[in-house]
């Protein structure tokens, strides 16, 4: 009997011992795949906006947008703010309307418009119109 109770407690450890590795392997391969995707995820958004045919608008498109210099009158109280630096619009400043009636700093709008052709607030894209992305 002696060696039964052996047996069994053997058995007993082995499966608590494969239990925790396991469950160590499992914490690691977790802790793995959450630091990929925290440094590939850019790799893969721009992968998939080369995919999807995210272009951005030249300078010759981006010079085509009317422009007009910022005063009080010249937007409602609550547009007096780019949304891309998150701003508020000082009087003087040169700003560029988009076809979709949003305004925006000139040189914020340009660069956001160089990587990617929509309005940042409506999606809106410059080059095809009236097509949304």
């Amino acid at each position: 009997m002696v060696g039964i109770i052996d047996v069994n407690q053997w058995m007993a450890v082995m499966f608590l011992a494969f239990d925790v590795f396991f469950a160590i392997l499992c914490a690691a391969l977790a802790c793995l795949i959450g630091i990929a995707l925290c440094c590939c995820l850019p790799c893969i958004i721009g992968f998939l906006y080369a995919v999807a045919g995210q272009a951005g608008a030249s300078d010759a498109d981006i010079s085509l947008l009317p422009t007009f210099t910022f005063n009080r009158r010249s937007l409602s109280p609550q547009d007096s703010q780019c949304c891309i630096c998150l701003s508020s619009y000082e009087e003087g400043a040169e700003l560029h309307s988009l076809p979709c009636h949003h305004c925006f700093h000139s040189g914020c709008i340009r660069r956001w418009l160089r990587i990617n052709a929509t309005c940042p607030l409506c999606k809106f894209n410059i080059l095809k119109g009236d097509e949304n992305v």
